[in-house]
């Protein structure tokens, strides 16, 4: 009964501390849009990478160029498709003349294909600022003129945001809110804002706004030319750079179908969840396990308590305040980030699933079995430290 009750007193700690950086982050996350809009400024070269994106790009597309803002090129970069992606933005190049389309060239060795996209794009970028998003987001027509006043105003070199994620199927909702979650949950922007923590950074690869010098200082996407997640490992470098970063709230302003249907969302997470943990074996079991723990401690000893069954009073209060802040952190993750309300009853179940895949993740590269959109991903070394 005295360990039930450390475990009790452990969890409900650790999650009242989730709990207050939820909080702080929401209150320092702020929204684009609140910047009043800037119409004219320096060129913005928008860059897509797109490989077999044919549901996605059209809408995509469109979106951008349809933006408000007066100074800016769209670059899309055909990565070896085999649907009709290229074909559709051909038909498209032909009806705006600040649209290019390139076909990629193929992927050298030691390369994500991603990376080897955004790589290639930069290049062809004439901008000031570089504007990375992905096929599958859709943009207000106001998104780039509030984005680049942020930039201006607040002097960034790194302004990276997180967006509205479409969650159609109960598939996709209960594997995707997960990473915002995590990001709203566990990163405290009110550290990782300041000198110290060196590599404390993040960052989302749907929307990641460079100022262009910046950017090619550390190395652009070559620098990070094989790790699983280039948008936090970007992030990272412009902090260890010395340079600053800032993450914002672009719900309300750009919409993302980061994945179609339960298969694709488990697949494409297999890819990333590992290399979050830099592929170190010990810390990222310990991570998941730990998840798993946070939601399913007291919800089974708060069950327990209810039914009547032999626990310590005191334990069962601890994990009732525990559910309820587990509560509190979904609730004001959907509310902040527009995600289906689900998602609050759900959320023992996005844990379970994500941890699932986490520890596949593990498995998956320690036996180099990672794929993505039909490429083999490059094995990274792994650590257990």
């Amino acid at each position: 009964m005295t360990s039930l009750l450390s475990q009790s007193v452990s969890v409900a700690l650790f999650l009242g501390m989730m709990f207050l950086i939820s909080v702080s982050n929401a209150i320092l996350m702020k929204k684009i849009s609140r910047f009043e809009r800037v119409l004219h400024g320096p060129l913005v070269s928008v860059l897509i990478p797109a490989r077999n994106e044919e549901k996605n790009i059209s809408r995509c597309v469109y979106s951008l160029l349809h933006q408000d803002y007066r100074n800016l090129e769209l670059i899309v970069l055909d990565d070896s498709s085999s649907d009709a992606t290229l074909q559709i933005l051909e038909s498209m190049r032909s009806e705006f003349n600040n649209l290019r389309v390139i076909k990629g060239e193929a992927l050298p060795e030691g390369w994500l294909g991603k990376h080897w996209a955004c790589h290639q794009l930069a290049r062809e970028a004439k901008g000031e600022i570089l504007l990375f998003t992905d096929a599958d987001t859709v943009h207000a027509s106001p998104t780039i003129s509030h984005a680049v006043s942020v930039m201006i105003r607040e002097k960034t070199d790194l302004l990276t945001a997180v967006v509205k994620e479409k969650t159609d199927t109960l598939g996709e909702l209960i594997t995707i809110p997960f990473m915002i979650h995590s990001v709203f949950s566990i990163f405290p922007l009110i550290i990782a804002y300041g000198k110290r923590c060196k590599s404390l950074a993040a960052a989302s690869g749907q929307f990641m706004m460079f100022r262009r010098l910046s950017y090619l200082s550390i190395g652009g996407h070559e620098a990070v030319k094989d790790h699983g997640v280039d948008d936090i490992s970007l992030g990272r470098l412009i902090k260890k750079a010395g340079m600053k970063w800032r993450l914002y709230d672009a719900s309300d302003l750009v919409e993302c179908k980061m994945y179609d249907g339960f298969k694709a969302a488990y697949l494409g997470f297999l890819k990333n969840y590992f290399s979050l943990f830099d592929y170190r074996i010990v810390p990222a079991a310990f991570v998941w396990g730990w998840m798993l723990t946070l939601d399913f401690f007291p919800l089974t000893v708060a069950l327990l308590f209810i039914l009547g069954v032999a626990v310590p009073e005191s334990a069962g209060i601890l994990s009732l305040i525990s559910l309820t802040l587990s509560f509190g952190m979904w609730l004001l993750a959907s509310v902040k980030f527009s995600l289906r309300p689900l998602v609050i009853i759900l959320y023992p179940l996005i844990t379970l699933v994500s941890s699932i895949i986490g520890f596949h993740s593990i498995v998956a590269h320690l036996c180099g079995a990672a794929k993505w959109k039909g490429r083999v991903l490059v094995k990274k070394k792994s650590r257990l430290f």
